[in-house]
């Protein structure tokens, strides 16, 4: 119970208030708290990935002072991870929660490493705050990983243009080369089996989950889920596929569509 904390609902507009275990209101910063859940209470704490920087004693990254002072954790805390809450076992649902100043939450993010969030448990958690009377509409879920958004970005020049005029040179370069290929053992050399020189791929790398959010709504996320899981149960998207396999020429006819689904 070291890391537990409370969570209450603002009786104005529903929101939900995170607690230490001192009962004040944590303030995460823009980083946020990591967080499980497990057998229905919350677990949350600042992530340490480097030995020796734990909280300061003024509240770092945005924390603030009472937060800090509250907070499981000193200056000389080892790295903290989400596994690290109960040394990786299961838990119901694992994450990233951002508080305000007033410790109110605005933003939950499904993002672990560990564990690796998926819908069910993004539900479970909805569900919790739901039932400890939070208005889901009041903070948002970042739904990157469930509508498949692509976290590859090209990196800049040193002048800020995009990658692609760097790619365009190397190929225009390519070509020159290929042009000017010498015949070695009575053959032209070959790259790509096809006596050309394959293009470069193209230089990209991978941004941070919190640079690629896809925020939605915590009522909109749960409604979604909700009814994905009733089109799932009753076989909706088994049909559609089945639908995709028709030849094109044929899905113009609906008696043949019933029929592929039917059977």
């Amino acid at each position: 119970a070291r890391y537990a904390l409370g969570i209450v609902a603002n009786p104005a507009d529903g929101s939900g208030i995170i607690l230490d275990q001192n009962g004040n209101p944590i303030h995460t910063g823009k980083e946020g708290w990591i967080f499980i859940l497990r057998d229905h209470v919350l677990y949350g704490s600042q992530k340490v990935t480097a030995p020796n920087k734990g909280l300061a004693a003024g509240g770092s990254n945005g924390a603030s002072p009472a937060t800090a002072a509250a907070a499981p954790a000193s200056k000389s805390r080892q790295r903290f991870h989400h596994s690290s809450f109960f040394g990786g076992k299961a838990v119901a649902s694992a994450g990233i929660f951002l508080t305000n100043e007033q410790g109110r939450l605005t933003h939950m993010y499904p993002h672990s490493g560990h564990y690796r969030p998926g819908e069910a448990h993004m539900q479970r958690a909805l569900f919790f705050f739901q039932q400890h009377g939070v208005e889901l509409s009041s903070f948002s879920v970042d739904m990157q990983q469930i509508f498949k958004v692509s976290r590859k970005s090209a990196p800049k020049d040193g002048d800020g243009a995009s990658a692609a005029k760097v790619d365009k040179a190397k190929c225009k370069r390519g070509k020159n080369k290929e042009n000017n290929a010498t015949i070695e053992n009575g053959k032209h050399s070959q790259i790509n089996g096809q006596g050309k020189h394959a293009p470069s791929p193209p230089n990209t790398k991978k941004s941070k989950k919190t640079d690629c959010l896809h925020l939605m709504g915590g009522l909109e996320v749960a409604c979604f889920l909700a009814h994905k899981a009733i089109m799932i149960k009753f076989g909706v998207f088994h049909q559609i596929h089945k639908i995709r396999r028709i030849p094109k020429e044929s899905r113009s006819s609906v008696s043949v569509i019933i029929s592929v689904v039917n059977n």
